[in-house]
């Protein structure tokens, strides 16, 4: 009788076999997923199996029906709950190792600028232009790589952007790109259309063979393997028929993204109940010229009828208010909104929290002063 030794099998130990691999140095990656549908949940069981240390995700979307075909971590009694905290307890369920956190929100407004920076690369895992557009200029500001993926019918593509090297994700856009852009705007004051954005035809086979991609990309990257995209790349996958091709993206010298922050900011306590007053007066600590506060998007104050006079407080970011919104209830006119782009010392907007402003933990705020701005992050 033959008698085996036991055998204790860690869960790794397949992937460690792999000569560069540094488990370690994976446990440790800090990633940040944006976007939790068909690529990101493809994206994020990659992670959770492979044992990537913290990861953050971030989705404004509750599950939908259309959701369950392409998606291995909802379930139909998820449908109408939050996409990004469905998909943190479930990968909780595939690897009780995995360290994940999920914000229920704007990658905008949700996420600041801080917790980008402390990231060791971000993946992309959106569905329009405008949302890609978005996480560019952020990445870019807080000086981390991001992974674009995109996906269609038969074909999918994977794209690295780096905020010092090669062609952005805005650097790219073409007339048509535009046009897709601003269709998501309304005249004549740029408030968000009503009308449902455009479905993407695609399948779960597309969604994981991008995300896959995507995962493999980000893993030589943390593990500072050569091979692979180099930023301004673009890998595109062809399914019908099967073809692959990789093209190096053109850097426009007009970009208006390529804006990083400096690399050495201040950091001080958060405290979502701060008003933008104290928070300019902690910011004179630092610099006693600084006058205002510089609001990370135009916030729309109020709704005024020009028409019968009546005014209506709104106090969210243009970027969260749909023009359907904009139509006076008592005589049905369009209102005219105010907007505001910064806080003086002595605004009466001066009065409203960090919380009431929608600032997250973590955000580096922009302060003018006579030179320029002074840059100060809220929360370690």
């Amino acid at each position: 009788m033959i008698e085996f030794a036991d055998q204790v099998e860690g869960r790794y130990d397949r992937q460690t076999l792999i000569s560069w691999w540094d488990q370690p140095a994976l446990a440790n990656a800090q990633i940040i997923v944006a976007g939790a549908g068909a690529l990101g949940n493809e994206v994020l069981k990659l992670l959770a199996l492979m044992g990537a240390g913290h990861v953050l995700v971030i989705d404004f979307d509750t599950v939908s029906r259309s959701n369950l075909s392409r998606t291995i971590l909802f379930r139909e009694e998820d449908v109408g709950k939050p996409k990004a905290h469905i998909a943190k307890e479930r990968l909780h369920e595939i690897n009780p190792e995995v360290d994940v956190r999920s914000v229920d929100g704007d990658l905008r407004t949700a996420v600041g600028l801080g917790e980008l920076r402390a990231a060791d690369v971000v993946l992309g895992c959106l569905d329009s232009v405008n949302a890609r557009w978005a996480l560019n200029r952020r990445c870019l500001q807080a000086g981390v790589e991001w992974i674009d993926g995109a996906i269609s019918d038969f074909h999918g593509s994977v794209a690295r952007y780096s905020p010092d090297r090669g062609a952005c994700y805005e650097c790219t856009f073409t007339p048509r790109t535009l046009e897709r852009f601003h269709r998501r705007y309304s005249c004549p004051f740029g408030l968000v259309s009503s009308q449902a954005q455009d479905k993407t035809p695609t399948t779960a086979v597309t969604s994981s063979v991008i995300a896959a991609i995507q995962v493999q990309q980000a893993l030589m990257m943390l593990h500072h393997v050569e091979e692979g995209l180099r930023p301004g790349e673009r890998l595109t996958v062809y399914l019908k028929p099967y073809r692959m091709l990789t093209d190096r993206l053109p850097v426009n010298p007009d970009c208006l993204a390529h804006d990083t922050l400096p690399a050495d900011i201040p950091v001080t306590a958060y405290d979502g109940a701060l008003t933008a007053g104290e928070a300019i007066e902690v910011a004179r600590t630092f610099l006693p010229t600084v006058d205002s506060l510089c609001l990370p998007l135009e916030l729309v104050v109020e709704f005024r009828c020009d028409t019968c006079g009546a005014a209506q407080p709104v106090l969210r970011y243009r970027e969260h208010v749909l023009q359907d919104e904009a139509m006076c209830p008592a005589c049905g006119e369009l209102r005219t909104p105010t907007c505001v782009e910064a806080i003086g010392r002595g605004s009466a907007l001066a009065a409203l929290s960090l919380g009431q402003l929608g600032i997250p933990r973590r955000e580096i705020l922009s302060f003018s002063h006579d030179d320029g701005r002074f840059y100060l992050q809220f929360g370690e």
